[in-house]
């Protein structure tokens, strides 16, 4: 059963932990550049309002024509401004801006400018001045022929509307931050898709390094990406591959001590009956007028090769190893024809046995393992079906060692799918009554003796193919 991990916080998930930084960062940046902006527009907005003034007093302050109500409208609505007018005493003559009912306008405007005591005193410097709902700056200047002017005007203040600057700030910072802000916008929803990408790449490899720890070795993780996640994904698949191969290695050495095990108990029981069977067919063989009988002869070979596998299967159990007993090629391959071809004889299977003529040029590392290697492979095969094809060749590759190669072949119904994978490891059987000893013995001697054993299933046959190495015999 897969170990379920617990969710991830939210506040602890790489998607908010990668995105959470930029977008602050994003966030002050946009926000240092909206409030820089409205300073700098502010203070555009001041630059623009004081060379305004600057204008507006450069033209009034020398004209000679009469400040009235009309022309300062006229004036007011040009500039964009409001103007107001007093004489010498400080005392408001016209003013365009239109005060509440019950505020006295002219004494705050004479507050303002500080020119309660009818000072001429000139304000190049905005002051603050409150109308109605209105906030003003207000500036002022003298004009410069006061006292021959016949409309009495001593000075002129200058009110621009706050309302303009603060419109100015606004606009200088809306642009940068609208820009900021759509900027963030854009590069959140990428930073969100790759991040999710990321995301789902990470948790495919959780699921995957959480199935490995399950004993999950097949499934891959790795995808086309050659980035660090994708590398990463091959070190994982790379592991489970590993341990596949380790976790086969250890169910092998297990089965392996198992069949040991088993191998000594059955050769234990083996031995006694097998010696007494001996006994009793020697005895018959005394009596028998027929000595020479084929019979006899084929049930001596098998209690002598019987007698010769429970030997080595007590040697295997008890941790030792027999002697390698080196033997021509063709006499075990004699040995095997012989002892069968009565028996094959005797369940009603046609067997053909064929060489290629070369195996006396040959010799086996251990004749006895591969002779009981290739026997249990034939009796499989005269099980299975009721025609028995064993062929027999010698190869020899360029630049290595020379191999001899049977082929073991049957008519029967093949190997079922359940058992085709693990058909080579001990207790996989299909047969009823067996143990599924045979073919694990079958590969142990093919590596024993330097070679291998494979299976295939074509045109209606079952074929087993047993190759181990051999060397040249030596001529005598």
């Amino acid at each position: 059963m897969s170990r379920l991990l617990p969710p991830t916080p939210p506040f602890r998930s790489l998607r908010l932990r990668l995105l959470a930084p930029m977008l602050a960062s994003a966030l002050m940046a946009a926000v240092a550049v909206a409030l820089g902006s409205s300073w700098w527009g502010a203070s555009w907005a001041s630059e623009q309002m004081q060379d305004r003034f600057v204008g507006i007093r450069d033209t009034l302050s020398g004209s000679t024509f009469p400040l009235n109500a009309v022309v300062l409208n006229l004036l007011a609505d040009l500039t964009q401004t409001e103007l107001a007018t007093v004489n010498a005493n400080g005392q408001l003559l016209q003013a365009t801006v239109i005060p509440p009912p019950n505020e006295p306008l002219a004494a705050n405007l004479a507050r303002t400018l500080g020119r309660e005591s009818g000072g001429r005193d000139e304000h190049t410097q905005p002051a603050g001045l409150t109308v109605g709902s209105r906030r003003y700056r207000v500036y002022f200047f003298s004009m410069n022929d006061a006292p021959v002017r016949s409309d009495g005007v001593a000075g002129v203040a200058v009110l621009f509307d706050e309302a303009l600057l603060r419109a100015s700030r606004r606009r200088a910072a809306l642009l940068p931050l609208v820009t900021g802000l759509s900027t963030i916008a854009a590069i959140s929803s990428v930073a969100l898709v790759l991040s999710s990408r990321l995301v789902g790449r990470l948790a495919k490899l959780q699921h995957r390094v959480e199935a490995v720890a399950d004993g999950d070795f097949d499934s891959t993780v790795s995808d086309d990406v050659g980035d660090e996640v994708g590398r990463l994904g091959g070190a994982v698949d790379s592991m489970a591959n590993q341990l596949s191969r380790l976790w086969g290695r250890v169910n092998r050495q297990q089965s392996e001590k198992l069949l040991h095990q088993i191998a000594g108990g059955m050769a234990h029981q083996l031995r006694n009956s097998l010696t007494g069977a001996r006994m009793a067919v020697e005895l018959h063989a005394a009596d028998c007028p027929h000595a020479d009988d084929e019979g006899l002869q084929v049930a001596i070979s098998q209690i002598e090769s019987a007698e010769s596998y429970v030997r080595r299967l007590l040697l295997v159990a008890s941790g030792r190893q027999d002697q390698n007993r080196p033997m021509s090629a063709m006499v075990c391959w004699n040995d095997v024809r012989l002892s069968l071809t009565p028996i094959a004889r005797h369940l009603r299977v046609e067997i053909r046995w064929q060489d290629d003529g070369s195996l006396s040029r040959y010799q086996i590392g251990d004749g006895p393992t591969w002779v009981a290697a290739l026997t249990n492979l034939v009796h499989n095969a005269m099980q299975a079906g009721d025609q028995v094809w064993v062929d027999a060749e010698a190869t020899s590759d360029a630049g290595g060692p020379p191999q001899l190669r049977v082929r073991v072949a049957d008519n029967g119904p093949g190997i079922p799918e359940e058992v085709a994978e693990d058909l080579f490891e001990p207790l996989v059987t299909s047969k009823p009554e067996g143990l599924g000893l045979g073919l694990p013995v079958v590969r142990r001697a093919a590596e024993f003796l330097g070679g291998d054993v494979k299976w295939t299933r074509a045109d209606g046959k079952t074929v087993f193919e047993l190759m181990v190495t051999v060397t040249i015999q030596e001529e005598t």
